[in-house]
């Protein structure tokens, strides 16, 4: 869940007045959202970046914040199970949600803002295929990283699934040494085996 700061919040971590966040905030220095009531409200995501941008110490209570998020979505609950297990195994810092529909899928994405989605294709309802559509026709997703994965091996699959806007494709059964490279690959953090692009899968034109 994502939490929200008030403009004197803010103003005391920056050690500055209120007056210089507002200022901030009306000049699109800083990002917030306006309340109801009329009241600014800061994201702690936006508030680390524009911490950084000031060379001000992030806060140690604001630590997961900077952790990288991840979230399965599988209707099969072991095998979602395993997954997660194997990857907190390798990946100790990584931040990650499961959910089992992908009507929860596009709630979880909204508020837990993961950097990367690991979407099953073939699930009762709504399926990864209209997940996938959802995020990539929201903007403030576009930074989300989304590996589908899918029993369907067709090469016209892979395919609708990469134009739709899924960095990458894996076929189940996958091999999981592979699957955690390629988690490694699209967060940018480190593993056992490094993986390349050029080694990352697409489907032949």
């Amino acid at each position: 869940m994502e939490r929200y700061l008030g403009t004197f919040e803010v103003a005391k971590f920056c050690h500055v007045s209120p007056g210089s966040v507002f200022r901030w905030i009306k000049e699109g220095k800083l990002q917030a959202s306006l309340t109801a009531g009329g009241h600014h409200r800061v994201e702690v995501k936006d508030l680390i970046v524009f911490l950084k941008t000031l060379r001000i110490s992030v806060p140690a209570e604001f630590a997961d914040q900077e952790k990288p998020r991840m979230l399965i979505v599988d209707d099969e609950e072991e095998f979602s199970h395993m997954i997660r297990w194997n990857l907190e195994e390798e990946f100790s810092d990584i931040l990650i949600e499961e959910t089992r529909d992908g009507f929860h899928a596009g709630w979880q994405i909204h508020e837990f803002r993961p950097h990367l989605v690991i979407l099953d294709l073939m699930m009762p309802g709504l399926d990864g295929f209209h997940v996938l559509e959802f995020v990539r026709a929201h903007s403030e997703f576009s930074g989300t990283k989304i590996i589908a994965m899918s029993a369907l091996l067709a090469p016209e699959v892979k395919k609708r699934v990469l134009d739709l806007g899924a960095n990458d494709y894996v076929g189940k059964p996958f091999d999981l040494e592979e699957l955690k490279e390629r988690v490694a690959f699209h967060l940018g953090i480190s593993t056992k085996k490094k993986v390349k692009s050029d080694d990352i899968k697409r489907p032949k034109p």
